[in-house]
This record gives C-alpha cells, structure tokens and sequence, in this order.
C-alpha cells in the first residue's frame, strides 16, 4: 500500500484524468482530479497522497491508484467516497472538484449544515447537499476545529475565499490569515462587514508579500 509517491510528471491525459508519474524509471499511472490535472505540468515533480483502490472503471478491475495534491484533498474524497450511498470512486473525484479550491468553507458549511453554501458557491443540487450534510455532519474530518474557536469563522472563511480567487493556495494563506486575525482579537462577536473583510484581507496581503521576500 502507498502513502505517498512523489515524482516527475511525464503524461497527462485530459480525456481520462489520468496522468503518469515517473520515479527511479518506474512510470506509475495515477487517477486524479480534471482541476488537478489542469494545474500540475508536464516535467514537473509532484507529490501526490494516494488511495489504492482495487477494481474498478479505470484499470479493467486492476488495482487502481487515486492521487492528491493535500493529505486533506485524499481525506475529503474518501469522506464522499466512504459514507454517501451510491458515489463511487469517480463521483467522489467530481465531488472533490467543487470544492477543493476552498476546502475550509466547504468544512464549515458541513460543521453548521449551511445547506446554501453547498448550493450557491459549490454548484451542488439541493438534494446533493442535503444528502451530503446528512452523511458528512457526523464524520470526524468535520467535527474537529477546523481553526481556533476564538476566531469569527464566517470572516476567517470570507477571507479565506477571496484570497484562492485571487490564486492563492489555501494551505498557503490559512495559516497567515488565523494569524492576522488572533492579533486583532477578531473573535465570534465580532461583526462581519463588507469593509472590515476589505480591510483585514489588505492586511493579510501584506503579510504574505513580507513572507516571500
């Protein structure tokens, strides 16, 4: 069983997600994302967490390897693939398409049952939603903090936002932006507004372009 592979991409295929990974003049043939694979490129070295599968639509009942960017990317998929009835493998991966460009909100709507997230900024049917707040609600990847409870969530998740529109990682800025927040002591009875979110992203921007110098 594989944790991890990390390698030089040498193939991508666009028709079937699949891309292939070459480590030590093994080529291993790897399952991932369309968003994932739209990112990564061609002669770049790339890790990606795995979930090995056996059977399957995509290796003719073989084993097949099912890769991702982030140890939370491979926790999320196999949160769909594990507790919705009827979403295999691939329809986890659609799953995980929606909403891994902004991870935490997706967390949060789960943790409050905020079934309009799931409908307004992931593109989920409101039948979808429902069954996956149903499924999700009570795993434990949705339970535990996702930051610290002294911070306004609903501001943390604004921010957070904003900034992977701007293209930013969200492994990147979430650290920079709890921080950035526990200074200003912006904790839950704080009050959102459009202009406190302008401000304190400004600041956060700052602080990130102080980081990469």
């Amino acid at each position: 069983m594989y944790n991890y592979i990390t390698g030089k991409i040498v193939k991508k295929d666009l028709t079937k997600n699949i891309c292939v990974v070459e480590v030590n003049n093994i080529g291993y043939e790897i399952v991932v994302s369309q968003n994932t694979l739209e990112e990564i490129e061609e002669g770049e070295v790339v890790r990606f967490y795995i979930v090995e599968i056996s059977g399957g639509l995509y290796n003719s009942g073989l084993p097949t390897l099912y890769g991702f960017i982030s140890q939370e990317e491979k926790e999320i998929f196999l949160a769909f693939k594990d507790n919705l009835s009827n979403v295999g493998p691939k329809k986890a991966l659609e799953y995980l398409d929606k909403v891994k460009n902004n991870i935490s909100q997706f967390k949060t709507a789960i943790k409050t049952k905020n079934h309009k997230i799931l409908t307004s900024l992931f593109g989920f049917k409101h039948s979808s939603a429902e069954k996956i707040i149903s499924a999700l609600s009570n795993v434990e990847l949705f339970i535990k903090d996702e930051v610290e409870e002294k911070i306004n969530i609903d501001i943390y998740s604004d921010i957070i936002s904003a900034l992977t529109n701007l293209g930013y990682k969200e492994q990147q800025v979430k650290p920079i932006v709890e921080k950035v927040l526990l200074q200003h002591d912006i904790n839950t009875a704080t009050k959102k507004s459009g202009e406190l979110i302008s401000m304190f992203l400004s600041l956060v921007l700052k602080e990130l372009g102080q980081s990469s110098k």
